[in-house]
């Protein structure tokens, strides 16, 4: 197996137009669904934000001034 892909080829343009995320986004979509439904958090929770520098051209890139690379892909982690 060479590649391996989540979505469907001949529903992608449509799908683009209004998901810039839509190559991976129902695989993704799905795994927020199981993780909601398997843990509920409690009153000790911490989120950690991090911005992982990257000079690629996607139209999900960030700009954060504050931050000392100032382009990348912003993630949000939560730690129970």
């Amino acid at each position: 197996m060479n590649h391996l892909w989540f979505d469907l080829k001949s529903t992608r343009p449509e799908r683009l137009r209004t998901d810039q995320f839509a190559l991976a986004s129902e695989i993704w979509n799905r795994f927020i669904e199981n993780c909601l439904l398997s843990y509920k958090a409690g009153e000790n929770i911490t989120i950690y934000e991090q911005l992982f520098p990257s000079k690629a051209r996607h139209p999900f890139i960030q700009y954060m001034p504050q931050k000392p690379n100032k382009f990348g892909i912003y993630f949000v982690n939560i730690i129970f």
